[in-house]
């Protein structure tokens, strides 16, 4: 992924995920397990808070200051929304709908830190108005590229084939909204110590995987062990090394110290397809191009 990242070219290739050629019918036909329906319902539910957080960016300097934030805000929200969209018509699809209210009852049992994070950040936002841009484009970095990881595993750990076909072109959208927040922040970590003395602490002090905070703590350990296995597992590796390539996070080692502090181990292998372990092993991961052609 050497190609740096180019706002007209994600203007120009945004809109919501393809679904038109989907057939719904086909879903149910396909046993899932209930732990893999469950590692679903928190998909829709994260992907469904992204609106969240773009209030919070909107707070900041620089939305106004740099000319690609604000499109790209704009294209990320929407692409989100349709990406949640896609989800919950694939449970209901499979028989599992959701309270029409699923999104308010969300905002409103959010966690206290999660409520703490909103207000903080505001005030940090004006206390370090030339640094705290940065920590917003390194925390993206890292849930990004953690929700494209997920998905790699939601197509290798349930190898449903209409979720594999919703899930490769979701993660097409995910991998050039990673590439956005990875070149702003390695671009504003290069600038100064202090910037990136701001954002580590930051880090240090607050991070926690995607979803925790706007979901309860145990489906945040569960969506973990299901896709990722916890602690000593290659994808929570995979997830740190990248975050180290960026100045200044050479010390990134939060996940492995998430997995650690809630004691999330590896997943039973009933929770899987039969000889998925013994699959996956056996296959050779690539990275495609940022913008590869729809």
């Amino acid at each position: 992924m050497a190609e740096h990242f180019n706002i007209e070219r994600l203007m120009d290739m945004s809109g919501r995920v393809d679904l038109s050629d989907i057939d719904w019918s086909e879903v149910p036909k396909h046993p899932m397990t209930p732990e893999a329906i469950r590692c679903l319902r928190y998909f829709l539910l994260t992907e469904n808070s992204t609106f969240f957080y773009v209030k919070a960016l909107m707070s900041t300097d620089a939305v106004y200051e740099e000319p690609e934030i604000a499109p790209f805000l704009c294209v990320w929200m929407y692409e989100e929304e349709f990406h949640g969209r896609a989800f919950r018509s694939f449970m209901e699809a499979l028989g599992e709908p959701l309270s029409p209210t699923y999104r308010r009852d969300m905002f409103l049992s959010r966690s206290p830190g999660e409520r703490l994070d909103e207000f903080g950040q505001n005030m940090l936002g004006k206390i370090f108005p030339d640094h705290w841009p940065a920590v917003h484009m390194t925390w993206g970095t890292i849930q990004e590229f953690t929700t494209y990881s997920a998905y790699q595993a939601l197509i290798e750990r349930i190898d449903h084939p209409i979720l594999n076909k919703i899930c490769q072109r979701i993660m097409k959208q995910e991998l050039r909204h990673y590439a956005f927040y990875r070149e702003h922040a390695k671009r504003r970590l290069q600038r100064d110590p202090m910037t990136r003395k701001v954002v580590s602490t930051a880090l240090k002090l607050a991070w926690t995987p995607v979803g925790d905070g706007m979901c309860p703590k145990e489906e945040v350990v569960h969506a973990i062990r299901f896709l990722l296995d916890g602690v000593g597992s290659k994808s929570i590796a995979r997830i740190e090394q990248k975050i180290r390539e960026l100045p200044g996070l050479e010390w990134f080692d939060l996940f492995t110290k998430f997995a650690e502090r809630h004691n999330i181990r590896q997943a039973p292998d009933a929770w899987f397809p039969r000889n998925f372990r013994a699959k996956s092993q056996s296959k050779v991961e690539a990275e495609p191009a940022l913008f590869d052609a729809e």
